[in-house]
């Protein structure tokens, strides 16, 4: 045989792998597949998911809009200001009116225009009118 042929019937029998190889191969396999489906778990938010977030931080925000804790008095204090997003304009009213001396460590963008009762608070989108449109 000259060498081109033995170099090709040295690629044409491949060794079976070995025990210890084989199962490394699978436990990876194994793990990877584990791995993609946690990720897709994680992933998967249900529909009404965000709505709840959305109303968690209103929450959340209004509970430190009207009753800080220690802890957040005292960031105040040292001069850090909480930006409040998305709130009414009722509510902004509320809070410059009941918290006034808190008045520098409070900024509101986003505030969401009052509307009469009768009407919508929305505009041809149908989305929400807020007095700060946002960055551009």
């Amino acid at each position: 045989m000259n060498r081109i042929e033995r170099t090709m019937a040295s690629a044409a029998i491949r060794r079976a792998p070995s025990g210890r190889r084989a199962r490394g191969t699978g436990c990876r396999h194994c793990i990877f597949g584990c791995m993609l489906a946690a990720a897709a778990l994680m992933c998967a938010v249900p529909a009404g998911a965000a709505d709840s977030a959305q109303a968690n931080l209103e929450r959340w925000q209004l509970r430190r809009l009207n009753a800080p804790t220690e802890r957040e008095l005292a960031h105040e204090r040292e001069g850090n200001v909480y930006i409040y997003d998305g709130l009414t304009a009722r509510e902004v009213d509320q809070a410059l009116s009941a918290h006034f001396e808190r008045i520098e460590y409070m900024m509101f963008v986003g505030t969401q225009k009052s509307a009469p009762a009768d009407t919508a608070n929305s505009n041809a989108d149908g989305n929400a009118e807020t007095e700060s449109p946002g960055c551009m």
